[in-house]
């Protein structure tokens, strides 16, 4: 079980490239800061991200922006740079001479759309603004900004699906090197480095409806109980029996919301003997029933 694959498709992360943009310095991107996800490629140029109440952080050609939710930002050339908001910069499409002209600066601004408290929890491992730099991206994401550019300055069909699905590429990349580069990763990708643990994982992911006492954990992972148990809660930040928990809400989660199974069904499928055990499990994780949460989606 790929959990990194297996989060993000529960999470439903898409990705779609909203503008490219041809910059002649002096030049400035304003963004409000409101959609939850959002990637900027400087595949081209120099400048830098600004925020209030932050120093400007520069940026070099194919450095990585993420930017989550939250304060406002700007991408300048230079810092005090006239702006315009990135809606109206998007007004005035690339054409072929554009791309063809003298420029400082190609922008690739997209966003992605992640639901649940997957992707809430993949969000949650974000800083307001992240930054994979480019001098540091392995070959293969390198590569794959290299497409992108080369896509970037294309014409011909398909271009925004094949910029679409690169940028799905680059959060993978993304995500892997900022969270190699960080305390803030989610406790099961800092697992992945320790065999015994990631082995456990892998099975709870793959199958959580099974019978996963602490005991069962612990002859998976070849470990006494007591080990086991010390070592799971130090390398993944909280202890199996909660994380465990926690997978089984967050896969509710997922068949309340996205189809018409019955609690009952439900229950069965995330490791409970009946819908009443999985009812009192979901209200004391949410404040609610799980019929009830189910319907305040449908309102």
């Amino acid at each position: 079980m790929d959990i990194l694959s297996d989060e993000l498709s529960r999470a439903r992360a898409q990705g779609a490239v909203f503008s490219v943009l041809h910059q002649v310095r002096p030049w400035g991107l304003r963004f409000g800061g409101r959609r939850p996800l959002t990637a900027h490629i400087l595949l081209e140029g120099t400048g830098f991200i600004v925020r209030a109440g932050a120093d400007p952080i520069p940026l070099q050609p194919r450095d990585v922006v993420l930017a989550t939710a939250g304060t406002p930002y700007e991408i300048v050339s230079e810092v005090g740079a006239p702006t315009v908001p990135i809606g109206a910069a998007r007004e005035k499409p690339l054409s072929a001479k554009d791309l063809d002209g003298p420029a400082d600066a190609l922008v690739m601004c997209g966003a992605y759309v992640l639901s649940g408290s997957v992707g809430e929890s993949l969000l949650q491992s974000l800083p307001g603004i992240a930054i994979v730099a480019g001098r540091d991206q392995d070959p293969a994401h390198a590569a794959a900004i290299d497409l992108l550019a080369a896509e970037a300055r294309a014409t011909d069909s398909g271009q925004q699906a094949l910029l679409d699905r690169l940028l799905d590429v680059n959060l993978v990349y993304a995500l892997r090197a900022w969270w190699r580069s960080t305390d803030a990763a989610p406790g099961w990708y800092r697992a992945l480095g320790n065999p015994p643990i990631r082995s456990v994982l892998e099975q709870l992911h793959a199958d959580p409806a099974l019978d996963w006492t602490l005991p069962a954990m612990s002859r998976a992972a070849g470990l006494s109980r007591a080990a086991f148990a010390a070592q799971f809660a130090r390398v993944v930040g909280v202890p199996a029996g909660r994380y465990l928990t926690q997978l089984r809400m967050r896969r509710a989660e997922d068949a309340l919301s996205r189809t018409d199974l019955t609690l009952a069904a439900i229950a069965g499928s995330v490791g409970y003997s009946n819908e009443f055990a999985f009812a009192t499990a979901f209200r004391r994780h949410h404040g609610i029933s799980p019929g009830r949460w189910r319907g305040n989606l449908k309102r």
